[in-house]
């Protein structure tokens, strides 16, 4: 435009010269215009790339952190098992007790999957059994056991290397003392999974396009964890800080960011542990995740999802808008001068004036579409991983139900009382499971008759002697085969639950004298309505810890119904079905896309269970549920 400007100046010096100075003020107008658009979409992109990428940091640590508050749950009972202190009681123990031992931990760790390891050792540190090393002996100098043995009220929760595993490797330990009468018999070590668990976590954050890798932080900020596949050389240590830092690796300039675990239940996680990214600077920069295809669906999508543009960028291209019709105006006064003083050869300019004006309104209107065509994609990719996550999760957490129903079926002192009818022995029992795992409204036993005989609680109390409903799974527990299998009530509503919907796991109690005969069953309440809520709620989106208003999410059945709902728009029971392309979901397990519902503008992801570990893929157990993501624009 300048050297159009310069032409026409010199072409024609008849024209009015207010028209040549309009044009020169408008091309400084655009000039400053176009230096904002160019900040703006490297802000812009910037941030949302940013913000997303923190929200996956925030999404590991508390996927961590809530599996791990199930081990402090597990250690802490197990230090209870009767067979546990009857054999750390021994002082001399033969090859007999040995293999029953051994046939306990084997059983416990198949059944609890996230455990590779069981050590039994007495108070002065000397290994008595180890389920990896069953014929190691000797003695173990460790500060964890001696910190167990002088707190016996609680567990004890170890991340390092040490004597007790016999490597160099770091470990993550749980460790109770075993008590008897008030005196410390023993004490009792889990070896969790932990490389195995994280790698799991973090490759359900990942996409194949992503290029920044998820590191785990102590609260000192040393790397205690990256992945197998990491993208990049890594530092051993990050500052913790919760805004972005740049950071350079190898000569590579890395931007930084990190999250802290939130307590769940009380419980913060070891160490103030941490989950960090790190991404190279160009991907900030510049580049996407997203295909052109997905690109192109997205533009399409300008004029209905625009509340995803941030006001900066819409006043940029109202203001090239209004420039544009100024100097559109410009144009029509020029050719009415250029008409009135004959100055025929101005015309061309003028024309060419005009179509430049086009041209560079159509550069911010690309731009800026371009812009959103990227923000859409990656809030799509987004939301689709919140929805996978949210169902993960989900999985993660009910696995834990089947788990727990199972080895409390396997409980010494729920089969001999059950046999004996000793209803304040079941008691006492159950509730002291129930003090430990907070996850269920209650928990209770039946006879063979398929009768209540003893609750976890007071508040069901009236019921013991009745049957127990037909649809909470009691009568398939009489057909259950082995110590590894176990049932499920539909999400149906339970007289146990205050007759709201939940899901009741089973599983058999058998005599101790013929593993073949079934006696009874132990019935699980899980308190869904508080767990799932607190999932849904957990992976709404937020920005500075506030979950964005109108986001909502739920769960529901392959058919719609909803089984749970962050929002009291949608009631248990109801169904939710939107009007979206669901092939995707059934092909790859998840979806996301914009959707118009009720007069709102949403992004929505979608999600399909595919089970955690065995759970719903090996043990027979079939339950599809699909997770809802909804975010208004």
């Amino acid at each position: 435009m300048e050297k159009i400007s310069l032409i026409g100046k010199i072409n024609s010096l008849e024209v009015a010269a207010t028209i040549l100075q309009d044009m020169d003020s408008t091309l400084v107008q655009f000039n400053h215009l176009q230096n904002r658009l160019i900040e703006s979409l490297i802000n812009e992109h910037a941030r949302k790339i940013l913000l997303q990428d923190t929200s996956r940091c925030q999404m590991a640590i508390d996927v961590l952190i809530r599996n791990l508050f199930e081990r402090t749950a597990d250690i802490g009972f197990l230090s209870t098992d009767y067979d546990i202190v009857q054999f750390l009681k021994k002082s001399i123990v033969n090859e007999k007790d040995r293999e029953f031992i051994k046939g306990f931990l084997q059983a416990y760790v198949s059944i609890y999957s996230v455990y590779q390891d069981a050590v039994l050792l007495k108070p002065d540190g000397t290994l008595v059994f180890q389920l990896s090393q069953p014929s190691r002996t000797g003695k173990v100098s460790d500060a964890m056991i001696q910190r167990a043995v002088r707190t016996p009220n609680h567990y004890v929760e170890y991340f390092g290397a040490t004597q007790l595993m016999g490597d160099a490797q770091a470990h993550l330990l749980y460790a109770n003392a075993v008590v008897e009468n008030g005196k410390v018999v023993g004490v009792i070590v889990l070896c969790f999974r932990f490389h195995n668990k994280l790698e799991g976590i973090i490759s359900r954050l990942l996409s194949s396009q992503d290029a920044n890798d998820f590191l785990l932080l102590n609260g000192a900020g040393k790397v205690l964890f990256a992945p197998k596949t990491s993208h990049q050389p890594y530092p051993s240590r990050l500052t913790l800080k919760t805004a972005p830092q740049m950071i350079s690796i190898d000569n590579q300039e890395m931007v930084a960011v990190c999250a802290k675990g939130q307590a769940y239940q009380g419980y913060a996680g070891p160490e103030n542990w941490h989950v960090g990214s790190l991404m190279p600077i160009e991907y900030i920069d510049g580049s996407t995740s997203a295909d052109s295809a997905n690109q192109n669906d997205s533009a399409s999508l300008f004029s209905e999802l625009s509340g995803l543009i941030s006001d900066n960028l819409l006043d940029i291209r109202r203001q090239a808008m209004t420039i544009n019709d100024d100097l559109q105006l410009i144009v029509l006064n020029g050719v009415i001068t250029a008409a009135r003083e004959n100055a025929v050869e101005f015309m061309p300019v003028l024309e060419a004036i005009k179509n430049i004006g086009r041209d560079i309104d159509n550069v911010f209107a690309e731009s800026i579409e371009s812009l959103f065509s990227t923000i859409i994609s990656g809030q799509l990719n987004a939301i689709r991983l919140q929805a996978s996550l949210a169902v993960d999760i989900m999985d993660r957490n009910l696995y834990e139900r089947a788990n727990d129903c199972r080895w409390w079926g396997l409980s010494s002192l729920l089969r001999t009382a059950l046999s004996e009818l000793d209803k304040d022995s079941i008691k006492q029992t159950l509730a002291k499971i129930h003090s430990l795992y907070t996850v269920y409204h209650t928990l209770y036993v039946y006879d063979k008759q398929g009768r209540y005989v003893a609750f976890s609680d007071d508040r069901y109390e009236h019921k013991v002697g009745q049957s127990v409903a037909a649809d909470s799974g009691v009568q398939a527990v009489f057909q259950l085969k082995n110590i590894y299998e176990y049932c499920v009530s539909p999400f149906e509503p339970f007289e146990c639950y205050q007759g709201e919907s939940t899901y009741i796991y089973n599983a058999a109690l058998r005599d101790m004298n013929q593993a073949d005969k079934i006696i009874g069953g132990i019935g699980i309440v899980f308190d869904s309505t508080v767990e799932f809520n607190a999932i849904l709620n957990d992976v709404l989106p937020r920005e500075h810890d506030v979950i964005k208003a109108g986001s909502k999410a739920l769960f529901t059945t392959d058919k719609g119904v909803v089984i749970a709902s962050s929002s009291a728009e949608h009631a248990i029971g109801e169904v939710f079905w939107p009007d979206i392309d669901l092939a995707q979901l059934h092909k790859e397990g998840s979806t996301a896309t914009a959707v118009r519902l009720d007069g709102t503008g949403y992004l929505i992801g979608a999600a399909k269970s595919e089970g955690y570990r065995e759970y719903k893929r090996q043990d027979g157990y079939a339950n599809t549920i699909i997770a809802w993501v909804l975010i208004p624009c």
